[in-house]
């Protein structure tokens, strides 16, 4: 390889190290954190515009 590959696969993996590190970071709330607690949460709720198309 030379010094250019090297330095383009060290700078790829340093993206997808930085991308790894970001998404640990992510944290997704609990569904009992996005309502409030007087509200039904509808687990079974169809789609306002109807079913999917069958494929």
């Amino acid at each position: 390889m030379t010094d250019h590959d090297d330095e383009l696969l060290r700078r790829s993996q340093d993206a997808i190290d930085e991308a790894k590190a970001a998404a640990a970071d992510v944290t997704e709330p609990e569904e009992d954190d996005l309502v409030e607690e007087d509200l039904p949460v509808a687990d079974d709720a169809e789609p306002t515009d109807g079913p999917a198309p069958a494929p």
